[in-house]
């Protein structure tokens, strides 16, 4: 199988870079989700969570292209949109045989069988790689994970395998997309001196697929995306999809604002991977002086 696991997305900051990603990301309120779990207990699931593979996105979807499909106004409408693509897929599979859907509903199929996930057609494949899961199936597998632990020996309760899964699947996802975005700034602000770089709201990137917005004094310069290599290098329909509506939000940005909007594809720790948009980023501010 092409896919076997899910991005990390532990925080990998130099912690200058970091720091000066904050101090320069003006208006960013480090929207994130903190684990309310016992940090010991919650440790203690982490291998049983590697073991059972429930992080593959078999059982979860893709997350780190879900996340990227659209813009999120907070990390509660990521988490309401991670369920809802659930449901998307609950739709699917009720147009499919009972075999097939017992196929897909199986999560710990990757830990004994792949063979079975490999014959399938990329289309009934993709009904669980490109969709998220309910709330409820979230929960199951929480279930799941407790089971596993108490065979195992390891204290710790059914509810807090069910927090752990969420964290891991919902907050984890979140909190790598906000790392990456820090990050990223972090380094443009270090190549690009003097230039302000102003996180937009989360109404202002739904409507324009505008990440941050880039100053000069105050002289508004430009716009900037900020994906992930993934995103580019996709051809999957759904990302093909999201592109051309980003696209189209670019588009009204520059007629609105009469500016244009620069995509920066970097990985987690900042490091800008598309290294000719840097040039036209310098070209544009020179010409905006």
């Amino acid at each position: 199988m092409a896919i076997r696991e899910t991005p990390k997305t532990e925080n990998n900051t130099n912690p200058e870079i970091f720091k000066m990603a904050q101090d320069t990301a003006e208006g960013n309120n480090q929207d994130i989700f903190t684990n309310p779990l016992d940090a010991e207990k919650f440790r203690l699931t982490n291998a049983p969570w590697n073991e059972l593979c429930l992080n593959d996105p078999w059982s979860v979807g893709i997350v780190t292209n879900i996340i990227e499909l659209r813009a999120f106004k907070s990390k509660e409408e990521w988490e309401e949109f991670y369920y809802k693509m659930g449901d998307i897929r609950g739709k699917e599979l009720d147009r499919l045989d009972a075999g097939t859907v017992s196929i897909l509903n199986d999560e710990l199929l990757v830990t004994h069988d792949t063979e079975v996930i490999d014959g399938l057609d990329w289309t009934i494949k993709n009904i669980n790689y490109q969709n998220g899961r309910t709330k409820e199936q979230l929960d199951h597998k929480g279930t799941i994970l407790y089971n596993y632990c108490q065979k195992k020996g390891i204290d710790v309760s059914e509810e807090l395998c069910k927090g752990a899964v969420r964290f891991r699947v919902i907050c984890e996802t979140w909190n790598g997309i906000m790392v990456r975005e820090l990050n990223t700034i972090g380094v443009l602000a270090e190549h690009f001196g003097d230039i302000r770089f102003a996180k937009t709201d989360g109404a202002f990137d739904h409507q324009f697929a505008v990440d941050y917005e880039l100053w000069l004094a105050d002289k508004k310069l430009c716009g900037i995306q900020i994906k992930p290599a993934s995103y580019f290098k996709s051809f999957a329909p759904y990302i093909k999809r999201a592109k051309a509506i980003n696209a189209l939000k670019n588009r009204e940005y520059k007629k609105e604002h009469g500016l244009p909007v620069f995509e920066v594809v970097s990985d987690m720790n900042g490091t800008v991977l598309n290294h000719d948009v840097l040039s036209q980023i310098a070209y544009h501010i020179e010409e905006s002086k």
